[in-house]
């Protein structure tokens, strides 16, 4: 089960990969990268281009990040259960 949120977040990144994040004032760091995918394309009415991030971070909770390339931000949009 998942949790939705799609709230912006600050994230920081080694070497291009996720390797902290925060939201809601609490600072989360990144245990592993569990997938990254694209989504992009005319097939989205507004156009979205989005880079997926799927992260375990430390104590075990998964989440999936987007960074929203045409609005250069972050997002925290899924809490997995």
């Amino acid at each position: 089960m998942t949790k939705r949120f799609d709230e912006e977040i600050r994230v920081e990144r080694d070497t291009g990969i996720p390797s902290a994040f925060e939201w809601r004032g609490r600072r989360y760091e990144v245990a592993d990268v569990i997938g990254k995918w694209r989504i992009e394309g005319r097939w989205w009415s507004d156009g979205r281009d989005r880079e997926y991030w799927r992260v375990e971070a430390r104590g075990g909770a998964v989440w999936d990040l987007y960074f929203d390339r045409a609005r250069d931000r972050w997002h925290m949009e899924r809490l997995w259960d």
